[in-house]
């Protein structure tokens, strides 16, 4: 998928995860008073993971602040 063809969810998406070098590794999502641990070997495994459960809550958290980390390299 282009970003151009992205909706406003995914970009979000995207941008969380893309705001710095990859290494395989686990992961934290965040956001409001959620958290998920994701273990990933690919930037598009975190993408795909990060925005199957951020679109789970997106009708009530659509606007929040998405942040996601490395909290361990492997």
């Amino acid at each position: 998928m282009r970003i151009k063809d992205m909706s406003k969810q995914q970009r979000r998406v995207f941008d969380a995860c893309s705001n710095g070098w990859f290494v395989s590794g686990v992961y934290t999502a965040m956001f409001d008073d959620h958290k998920r641990d994701f273990a990933v070997d690919s930037l598009g495994m975190l993408y795909g993971g990060v925005e199957s459960w951020f679109g789970e809550h997106a009708a009530d958290h659509g606007d929040s602040h998405l942040l996601v980390k490395c909290v361990k390299a492997l």
